[in-house]
């Protein structure tokens, strides 16, 4: 298995997921993020068979979420 953005230079993280693409279990690891995570943050994660990516994470909000009060009747 050869992964898609591995070099002797970076070390990526692997972990196993099911792949969409390619219909079983295969490693995913993180490519070099663009978006400034730190290495190991980023949520992005690509199939090192096809290229599949994947995002796992939570997402953040955007604005804060104002909370519903009623009164108790």
């Amino acid at each position: 298995m050869t992964a898609l953005w591995s070099s002797p230079e970076h070390h990526y993280e692997h972990r196993p997921a099911h792949c969409a693409s390619c219909a079983g279990e295969r490693l995913f690891e993180q490519p070099a993020c663009l978006d400034g995570h730190e290495p190991g943050e980023c949520p992005e994660w690509a199939c090192v068979e096809c290229g599949h990516a994947i995002i796992l994470g939570l997402a953040e909000c955007a604005r804060p979420v104002r909370l519903l009060v009623t009164a108790a009747v």
